[in-house]
């Protein structure tokens, strides 16, 4: 019976821990790696330029997708986002709505726990488990975004908008 009862608690926690939002991307940790990490990382890219406190790179591939133009935006030299975009002419419009589909059902099967109703349209999905926040956009192209919570509090000079907070 004390197995059982061990085996059930490492289950459980196992669990919890696996369906928390994802805060490393492409091998970099929301809200601690640092922009010369991401730039010493992607600085070779065909795809590459840096403007102030963004860098961006062509044709990364993440979560099943090649995005035409990944944003990782910097704040006090830590990593508070990264964006992932598609939109035409470089990716069809019916490629780009499928996607948006595929996300949004594999996003809330993976994350409904973590859904924010009141911040939430019909082309705007965004999740929070209070650490990491995630977008799914739909609006002249497709966007997903994971943002570092604290982070980008800071930046904003007071918490994020009430509705994000769950």
């Amino acid at each position: 019976m004390k197995r059982i009862f061990i085996i059930a608690i490492a289950l459980f926690i196992g669990l919890s821990v696996s369906a928390q939002i994802q805060n490393k991307i492409l091998g970099f940790t929301l809200g601690t790696s640092t922009k010369n990490e991401v730039r010493d990382k992607y600085k070779n890219e065909i795809i590459f330029a840096e403007e102030g406190d963004d860098i961006y790179v062509g044709n990364l591939e993440f979560a099943g997708q090649t995005w035409d133009i990944t944003n990782f935006r910097f704040y006090d030299n830590k990593l508070l986002y990264v964006l992932f975009s598609i939109s035409e002419p470089s990716t069809p419009s019916d490629i780009i709505t499928s996607a948006f589909e595929s996300y949004k059902v594999k996003l809330w099967d993976k994350y409904s726990d973590y859904y924010i109703k009141d911040c939430s349209t019909s082309d705007f999905i965004m999740y929070t488990d209070n650490k990491t926040y995630l977008a799914l956009t739909f609006s002249d192209g497709l966007s997903l975004i994971y943002s570092d919570c604290a982070l980008s509090e800071q930046q904003m000079g007071l918490e994020m908008m009430n509705c994000i907070k769950i």
